[in-house]
């Protein structure tokens, strides 16, 4: 029997395919409040204004409102959010809850309120 190389192995099968409910509305709002006015819109041949020295690459939209961004002040607020999120995960997994949200020392709260 010769080699045929589109053999299927049993290990190469393909995974089940999700089935997804394609009959439930989408809703944006469980999301967050500004999920669904979050956009962005591509700026070319802009100049900086100021001392920056990056490009203008564009504008994003959150909301009403509208800030222009060069490439490095994107970069900026990707590592922010990246560590906003990293932060909030680690506070998961040690057990932080919304109840002592805002308090910026919590373990002196906890023992001036025993």
């Amino acid at each position: 029997m010769a080699y045929n190389r589109k053999q299927k192995h049993a290990w190469q099968k393909q995974a089940p395919k999700t089935k997804h409910n394609q009959k439930k509305p989408f809703n944006p709002g469980r999301y967050g409040k500004v999920w669904g006015s979050i956009r962005f819109e591509h700026d070319w041949d802009r100049t900086p204004e100021g001392d920056s020295q990056g490009p203008v690459i564009g504008k994003i939209f959150i909301g009403d409102k509208f800030h222009e961004l060069t490439f490095s002040e994107s970069n900026r607020i990707i590592e922010t959010l990246r560590d906003a999120q990293h932060a909030h995960n680690v506070g998961v997994r040690l057990g932080r809850t919304n109840s002592h949200a805002g308090i910026k020392d919590y373990m002196a709260h906890a023992i001036s309120t025993k």
